[in-house]
């Protein structure tokens, strides 16, 4: 295994570990958390997607498995009714392609968006 497939590995990990939706991070402190029985099928979604994400790293999948895999995740979620924790969820993903090194902004723009908004801004490179 290579020295960056284990960064990304350790990342994801740590990714895993860490407390989510807990309104931490310095663009979301002002918000008010939802409860943890909201969240915590949004939680899972992201874990098991971390998970996904590990094993596709572990097995040196192209870049477009990544990015499948990680559109695949935020489809199979419920679209939250609260603007926050859709934010928050987009956030979330947002930072695991990072992670791994893909874009999905186009995907993320179109899930909070819409498919019409989600278009334009990719016209105008807003994404």
């Amino acid at each position: 295994m290579s020295e960056t497939a284990s960064v990304v590995l350790t990342a994801l990990a740590e990714f895993r570990a860490k407390p989510k939706f807990r309104f931490t991070e310095a663009q979301f402190r002002l918000l008010n958390p939802s409860p943890e029985s909201v969240t915590a099928p949004l939680v899972a979604a992201l874990d098991g997607c971390a998970s996904q994400l590990s094993s596709l790293v572990e097995s040196k999948a192209p870049s477009s498995a990544l990015r499948q895999a990680i559109s695949r995740s935020l489809r199979s979620v419920d679209k939250p009714t609260d603007t926050e924790d859709r934010e928050y969820l987009a956030y979330y993903y947002h930072e695991l392609g990072q992670m791994v090194g893909v874009s999905i902004a186009p995907v993320l723009n179109t899930w909070l968006y819409g498919p019409f908004l989600g278009f334009l801004l990719r016209v105008f490179n807003r994404a």
